[in-house]
């Protein structure tokens, strides 16, 4: 099986996760200065974002893509995906640009800024399940069911390629 690491964040998803960390970290600043009952909410909203954002890292995030004989994986911390080898059709790479003519602008649905954009990508052709740390390259994984896949594995030329050699079962 070969493993493929989701890609280094691009510089504008690297800047806004920074940024973003900044807003629970002034939660907490402020609930530790404020007067009760002040404080105490303040305290609260930190804990409810400091369990969304770990939330975004383990059940949303994907740590690495793996593509086997039979399948591939796509690996959360705390979760994984196993789609047989049969279940796709093809895989491609795309720049940014190419998605954009071919696709049109999408919208976002699920995680999106913090480490990347993690959930559904609604275009006016088609919704992708999303998995992207950076916006050039992409990854598109077709699928003989069901939505398909848009991914930023590093390596992405060497990851369709895995995905083209692996043995594929009869149509």
């Amino acid at each position: 099986m070969t493993r493929f690491a989701l890609a280094p964040m691009s510089s504008g998803l690297r800047l806004l996760t920074w940024g973003l960390f900044g807003v629970p970290l002034c939660m907490l600043g402020a609930a530790l200065v404020a007067r009760p009952p002040i404080g105490s909410v303040l305290g609260g909203a930190f804990v409810f974002v400091a369990l969304l954002y770990a939330s975004v890292w383990f059940v949303f995030r994907p740590t690495y893509f793996a593509v086997g004989e039979s399948d591939l994986r796509i690996v959360w911390p705390a979760r994984s995906r196993v789609i047989p080898r049969e279940a796709i059709v093809r895989a491609r790479v795309l720049s940014h640009d190419e998605f954009r003519r071919t696709y049109g602008w999408g919208v976002r649905i699920g995680a999106g800024g913090l480490w990347g954009g993690f959930g559904l990508l609604q275009t006016s052709q088609v919704t992708f399940s999303m998995w992207i740390s950076r916006l050039d390259p992409l990854v598109i994984v077709e699928l003989r069911e069901g939505r398909p896949l848009l991914l930023t594995p590093e390596n992405p030329g060497s990851f369709v390629e895995a995905l083209g050699s692996a043995p594929r079962a009869e149509r």
